[in-house]
């Protein structure tokens, strides 16, 4: 009779474990997004020079973010993919509120029959950064802990998992059959040794030993790994990387390489770009805020996986904004060059440029660009900075809104 008991026990423990695949599907779609920085309305409503600063900012439509969740909301359940995945830096600065609200959001997703999983960016967990913006003076609002974000978003991902670590937010979500998605945390924050904000990422000793546990298991089932991250594999701008790429890099592209991991998906940079390291594809995600308000389409079956960009049309012109911003913030690095009409073209050219950099599209205008005179004018300033992030945008004739590969 106790054998009996016992052998009950144990498989009441196995059966309350999700095992089972996600999806019975030979073919997948997936859509993934990443920097929604949802920021509550409640937070700045009454403060009247807050959208005046988003104007100097680096371009998000922090104050469109409901419009851009509604239009993404129902472009998510028109195109019903098996998956939506969105790869951190959910709100604006760690709100909880903003987790909240979000969280309902996706809710509302799953129960349109499409599966969510998320993983945190670095401005979620922890930021001290975190506050409202009142009409005098900004007012305290609360953030919240690592253990918090695994409990709001408690049914976008984690119930998915198959194993998850205990010391970080990273979980294993069974695809199918063909297909395991590691979903990596790579932030600072009370459980991965760190409570303080840090844009940098990084995988402590023993998230590094559970996800190689994850991948060798992977491996044994004969299954292809995928993963996910918010940071970047590696470095998809040669002048700005610090604190995007994630720290000691080579000694995980030395592990995705041994267990075959084809793909990475990460955002944080909020540049749209793909770049390719020892055959690794780390597909950077831009932000769902910024223009061109894109989001990613993959799908995939045993032999192949293809992507391609989509975006969100709203009230607003996002492309427009985006350059506005664009000029308002670098108008000044301009001020050398003494003639005002090749200024403004220079001015003009730099943010047409920034736009499509971000938006993955810069091969659509490179040729055209350099033969201008507002880029010629920015090519002959004594400003190195502004000259080699020209080049840094400009160093690229690759399509950066689609993939095809075969696995």
């Amino acid at each position: 009779m106790k054998k009996i008991i016992y052998m009950l026990f144990i498989m009441m423990i196995l059966v309350g474990c999700h095992v089972y695949p996600m999806s019975e599907k030979n073919d997948l779609k997936i859509v993934v997004a990443s920097d929604i920085h949802y920021f509550l309305r409640d937070y700045y409503k009454d403060c009247e020079w807050f959208e005046e600063s988003m104007m100097y900012g680096d371009g998000k439509m922090v104050t469109y973010g409901d419009e851009i969740l509604d239009a993404f909301e129902k472009a998510v359940i028109d195109i019903h993919p098996d998956l939506l995945l969105l790869t951190g830096d959910l709100t604006f600065n760690g709100e909880k509120g903003g987790h909240e609200s979000l969280a309902q959001r996706l809710e509302r997703i799953s129960q349109e029959g499409v599966n969510v999983a998320v993983i945190p960016g670095n401005h979620d967990i922890e930021n001290i950064y975190t506050k409202g913006y009142g009409k005098d003076d900004y007012f305290e609002v609360e953030n919240i802990t690592g253990k918090q974000f695994k409990s709001i978003y408690k049914n976008c991902g984690y119930h998915l998992a198959s194993q998850e670590h205990k010391d970080s937010l990273s979980y294993v979500i069974p695809l199918n059959d063909d297909y395991t998605l590691l979903m990596m945390d790579s932030n600072y924050h009370e459980l991965t040794g760190g409570n303080s904000f840090n844009t940098g990422g990084r995988f402590p000793e023993s998230t590094l030993e559970w996800m190689e546990d994850q991948l060798i298991s992977i491996q044994k089932d004969g299954k292809i790994p995928l993963v996910a991250m918010h940071h970047n594999l590696t470095n998809h701008n040669e002048l700005l990387n610090q604190g995007y790429t994630i720290n000691d890099n080579q000694q995980i592209v030395d592990i995705f390489k041994k267990y075959h991991v084809p793909f990475v998906l990460s955002g944080h940079v909020h540049c749209q770009n793909i770049q390719q390291i020892e055959g690794i594809y780390d597909i950077a995600s831009s932000s769902l805020v910024d223009a061109p308000l894109q989001y990613g389409v993959i799908e995939l079956n045993h032999e192949k996986m293809s992507y391609h960009t989509q975006s969100l049309n709203i009230s607003a012109d996002s492309v427009e904004y985006f350059q506005t911003v664009s000029k308002n913030k670098m108008a000044d690095n301009f001020i050398s060059i003494k003639d005002e009409n090749l200024r403004k073209e220079a001015i003009e050219t730099m943010a047409l440029v920034n736009y499509h950099y971000f938006a993955g599209t810069i091969f659509k205008i490179k040729k055209d660009v350099t033969k201008t005179k507002g880029y010629q004018a920015i090519m002959s300033m004594k400003d190195e900075f502004i000259k080699n992030y020209m080049k840094s945008m400009m160093n690229s004739d690759t399509n950066h809104i689609s993939l095809n590969i075969d696995l």
